[in-house]
């Protein structure tokens, strides 16, 4: 939600190699050496995380798994005034939940239930798609890639003002949709530019839902949340909760108990734990998603529209560079982000519990900041010491 995404994080250096298993004999030196690098990163993760909860951020969650790598941390508090936050507390993941769409997405399209390249009118009441400016033009792809153009609902300060003002009311996905279309004009023709659009990925919930014949929410769990055994994992509102959900903070606003339907069909709406997003992150990385490669390699390929305009992204997931190393992944408004180092085979995931607009610098120099020491890399800031 939000145009929140993780391009244009850049961390600077060299790669560092991680401690990997071995089968062959390890002296024991070299084991204690090994081991005590493991415990360094591990203070110093746990740095970063005692570092970062301080005003405005009540929480944060942090987990890093990868070869000779195993990380569960958190910092600061469930609630303000409560109890401490817990590594196994689940939260609000907002628009990391794209990359699950996009992913689903995908799987449909392996079984041939729906087609990338088809227009949206195959899938779409045709009385609405031309109601959309260019909708006859309008591929599935483009709706994931963000390519479409169309007019995002969420950029309108009005429509953000509105949900403030009534945090109980209950969204309609084809209400966002309309107020998408009565506030606004394309940015371009279809595939014309790049511009981020939680419009487009309402429309995508709402085509998986014709060509996967099932309700979004059963799509996300018979086709990624059952076969990685994401158990914690939900969409809010529409499945019952799993477990204790952090407060999400924006600014000093508790929006535990604002409905979420403004942002859970497609764009958002996932709930998960940090544990939950690296289980997802490895599976799909790790080929337990897909069942050919190549789908992969499809959902990675970013545009060269998105390229041009300095966000590189493909099908629901962003590019970025971690060390000189390519990297994948999201991020969230309610601050949740998960990314995957394919080389290293290293996945980082979690949350800050504020909202990235308030906290924008300290969630960018924290999830910088972790990348760096996951990858073998000093921080900077207080937790730079040796």
């Amino acid at each position: 939600m939000l145009g929140a995404v993780l391009a244009g994080v850049v961390l600077g250096g060299g790669l560092a190699v991680p401690a990997h298993a071995r089968t062959a004999h390890v002296p024991a030196a070299a084991a204690r050496s090994a081991t005590n690098a493991t415990d360094a990163t591990d203070e110093q993760l746990r740095c970063l995380l005692d570092d970062v909860v301080k005003p405005p951020v009540p929480g944060a969650i942090l987990t890093v798994t990868g070869p000779g790598r195993a990380f569960d941390g958190a910092a600061g508090v469930y609630e303000l005034g409560g109890r401490a936050l817990r590594s196994s507390d689940a939260f609000r993941t907002a628009s990391v939940t794209k990359t699950m769409t996009a992913a689903v997405a995908l799987r449909l399209a392996e079984r041939g239930d729906l087609r990338l390249d088809a227009p949206i009118s195959e899938y779409l009441d045709r009385k609405l798609v031309a109601r959309i400016p260019y909708g006859s033009r309008i591929t599935v792809r483009q709706l994931l890639d963000h390519t479409a153009g169309l007019y995002d609902y969420v950029g309108d300060e009005k429509w953000f003002q509105y949900v403030l003002d009534h945090p109980n009311k209950t969204w309609k996905p084809l209400e966002l949709v309309d107020w998408a279309l009565r506030s606004g004009k394309p940015y371009f023709a279809p595939a014309k530019g790049y511009h981020y659009s939680d419009t487009g990925y309402v429309l995508a919930g709402m085509v998986i839902e014709r060509a996967g014949r099932e309700p979004l929410h059963r799509l996300y769990r018979s086709l990624l949340l059952e076969p990685l055994k994401m158990d914690r994992t939900y969409l809010e509102w529409w499945e019952p909760h799993r477990g204790p959900r952090a407060h999400n903070y924006l600014g000093e606003r508790d929006t535990y108990d604002h409905n979420p339907t403004f942002d859970t069909f497609g764009g958002g709406g996932l709930v998960s734990t940090g544990a939950d997003l690296n289980r997802f992150m490895r599976g799909l990385f790790e080929g337990k998603v897909f069942k050919n490669p190549a789908t992969l390699r499809t959902m990675l390929r970013s545009t060269p529209q998105s390229v041009k305009a300095g966000s590189p992204y493909g099908l629901g997931i962003a590019r970025l560079t971690a060390t000189g190393e390519a990297a994948y992944g999201h991020s969230g408004f309610f601050g949740a982000f998960q990314i995957y180092v394919p080389k290293q085979r290293l996945a980082m995931t979690g949350a800050l519990t504020q909202a990235e607009t308030v906290s924008k610098k300290q969630s960018s120099e924290f999830i910088e900041n972790a990348l760096r020491v996951s990858l073998g890399k000093a921080p900077t800031g207080p937790c730079a010491r040796p």
